[in-house]
């Protein structure tokens, strides 16, 4: 898929996750690893739901700033996110008010938040586990 191609798949996907109400504000961000190692990346404070395919941000394979809007605070969650899964193509973060609700529970495992409904579930994503809070954009939310 060309770069093109795929900055048009974030905005699509962006504007389809804000119109269920899955990411309400400039909550959430989105991210596609590219074929040369670099990425692209919802810039910072923007809306999925009125993303500009030119404004993403480029940042090249070392995770700087080579082209269009300031990037999401939220690099270091992805950049962990890539370097962990190595086969992961894409990350999509959100704040849905469900997820958040759900991960206030007392009686949540934080191994596995979401318990598997499926075996396929299972097979391909594993346990879903839940990360402490930090504030957006903390380097430490990597190591958690």
């Amino acid at each position: 898929m060309t770069e093109t191609k795929v900055r048009e798949e974030i905005c699509r996907l962006g504007r389809s996750l804000f119109e269920r109400g899955l990411t309400p504000g400039s909550s959430g961000n989105i991210s596609v690893r590219l074929d040369d190692g670099g990425w692209l990346v919802t810039p910072t404070n923007a809306s999925l739901g009125w993303l500009d395919p030119a404004r993403l941000s480029r940042l090249d394979a070392d995770g700087r700033l080579s082209s269009g809007d300031a990037p999401t605070k939220e690099v270091p969650l992805h950049t962990a996110l890539y370097q962990t899964r190595r086969t992961a193509r894409a990350v999509v973060h959100l704040h849905s008010t469900h997820s958040v609700a759900l991960s206030m529970l007392p009686e949540i495992d934080p191994r596995a938040a979401l318990p598997p409904m499926t075996a396929y579930y299972l097979m391909k994503c594993g346990l879903t586990a839940l990360v402490p809070y930090y504030r957006p954009g903390d380097p430490a939310v990597g190591a958690a």
